[in-house]
């Protein structure tokens, strides 16, 4: 039997006795050679699978109350006064001096009887207790790096359950999250490094993982690196779950549950969703905390409570690279900075609860542009396009609508016989004849000419929509040639 196994069997063959006696059972096992804190270490393990009680029929600590109390009044010197006080206090409790001597002490730990013991096996009490000193170590990390293979969605979700601040940088088609140690912040450690023990759980439930610590040592005088991975670990850690884990009805903090509740009882029409996908930004990623959807759209919020200074710089320098998304900021007043008004996104402060009215503002103005193109969409998809060459401007001028809602609606739009080209739509006939024309044409001066010829105003959009490349040479356009891609002349025939 292996070192673990008989560290179990301590706990096993010991229901029904004290505490006391497991314990010196295992200071003989640590007499053996081996390390008291891994065996007290796997002791402790196996605790939190016990379950340890009094057998006293009163409660011991008011017993002693009653004693001491009775021991003050009398002012106890001798052993012949201690037994009358013993006497008098155990009369008053209906039980025998004997009795009252053995409750008095009952509750200390070491006299504690084990009630109960669930097994485990000695392969998943050592992966328990490697997985166990890892998370310690984490209580004393200034920041954790770590990559996976999968579990991403999960991971994302623990690390915004969990409260954790992180950052998250994109590799390839993968990401590095860095998340702040403990050791960062200058409040509430102890809650944030259960915090962090609890992600390693979900890090480790991953098909391939890799992670690094910056550690402070115990002297507070040295900062070391740890570093881990699945495969140096394989058969030697597995998470053991948790009770915690994050569900679809749980929120990162009150000021998001009661945000989600005042909007869904608006009934604005959009569909709040929570944790919704990693939103790529440059090389990082963002992970808001709800999406809006209705028409196919889709708008995000964020909500920033507290945050550490470095923290913060990470946050902005992130939403500064913002393109593309439509995302919601809302930033609690106390926290801000002038930084996040220059911001191109919209960003809206809060002091207790997060305000509702801009969001709805901004959602209704988004509903209010797709109803517009609706609208232009209905004009424009019937119109019948006349002449060899139809500017987009007067499609719009003609239908009474902006030039950028003509291009926008257009784009989803196609017309038999023609083909459009940057701002026109050409037909097939014309473009047909300015092909014909190019034919033998090397000099970019003389494509230009031919087409220009047509009364086109865009003519290098429409080389290139012909299949023709151009190459340059320099600035000079006498100089510059046309070429035929080989691709599309092999369509072509």
């Amino acid at each position: 039997m292996n070192f673990a196994g008989r560290v179990i069997e301590v706990f096993r063959n010991n229901v029904g006795r004290r505490k006391g006696e497991m314990m010196e059972k295992l200071r003989t096992l640590e007499d053996e050679g081996f390390d008291y804190r891994f065996v007290r270490g796997l002791f402790a393990l196996l605790e939190r699978r016990s379950v340890f009680k009094s057998d006293a029929p009163i409660d011991p600590a008011e017993a002693r109350m009653m004693v001491f109390q009775k021991a003050s009044d009398v002012r106890v010197v001798d052993v012949e006064q201690r037994g009358r006080v013993i006497q008098e206090v155990s009369a008053k409790l209906g039980i025998h001096a004997e009795a009252l001597e053995k409750v008095l002490y009952s509750d200390v730990e070491e006299e504690l009887i084990l009630k109960d013991f669930s097994p485990i096996s000695p392969d998943a009490l050592l992966k328990s207790y490697n997985l166990s000193i890892t998370q310690t170590m984490l209580f004393r990390s200034l920041k954790l790096e770590f990559t996976v293979s999968g579990n991403w969605k999960s991971i994302f979700r623990s690390i915004k359950w969990l409260g954790l601040m992180y950052a998250v940088e994109r590799e390839d088609d993968s990401y590095k999250v860095t998340v702040d140690g403990p050791l960062s912040l200058f409040k509430m450690t102890d809650r944030y490094g259960t915090a962090l023990a609890k992600l390693l759980l979900t890090v480790i439930e991953s098909g391939y993982w890799r992670i690094k610590a910056d550690v402070l040592g115990r002297n507070k005088d040295r900062i070391y690196t740890f570093k881990l991975t699945s495969d140096e670990m394989k058969g030697l850690i597995e998470s053991t779950g948790s009770e915690d884990t994050p569900s679809k009805q749980t929120y990162d903090s009150s000021v998001e549950e009661r945000f989600a509740k005042t909007f869904n009882a608006y009934g604005s029409g959009w569909v709040l969703e929570r944790e919704p996908e990693p939103l790529p930004v440059g090389r990082h990623v963002l992970i808001p905390d709800f999406r809006f959807t209705k028409y196919n759209m889709k708008v995000y919020l964020e909500i920033v409570g507290f945050w550490t200074p470095d923290y913060l710089e990470r946050k902005i320098a992130k939403l500064e690279t913002v393109e593309d998304v439509d995302l919601i900021v809302a930033v609690n007043e106390k926290y801000a900075c002038s930084r996040l008004r220059d911001l191109k996104i919209q960003v809206v402060y809060y002091k207790d609860d997060v305000s509702i009215k801009p969001i709805i503002e901004h959602l209704k103005e988004r509903e209010k542009g797709v109803i517009e193109n609706e609208s232009h969409a209905s004009k424009l998809r019937d119109i019948k396009l006349a002449g060899d060459i139809v500017k987009i401007e007067d499609i719009a001028g003609g239908n009474s609508i902006s030039v950028e809602s003509a291009r926008k609606v257009l784009s989803t739009l196609t017309f038999e016989g023609y083909k459009r080209v940057g701002d026109y739509f050409i037909s097939d006939s014309v473009l047909k004849k300015i092909e014909t024309s190019l034919m033998g044409i090397e000099k970019l001066s003389e494509a230009l000419e031919a087409v220009e010829a047509n009364n086109i105003k865009e003519p290098y959009q429409v080389i290139e929509a012909l299949g023709y490349s151009i190459t340059w040479n320099g600035l000079d356009i006498e100089k510059s040639r046309i070429r035929k891609d080989v691709d599309v002349q092999s369509q072509s025939h």
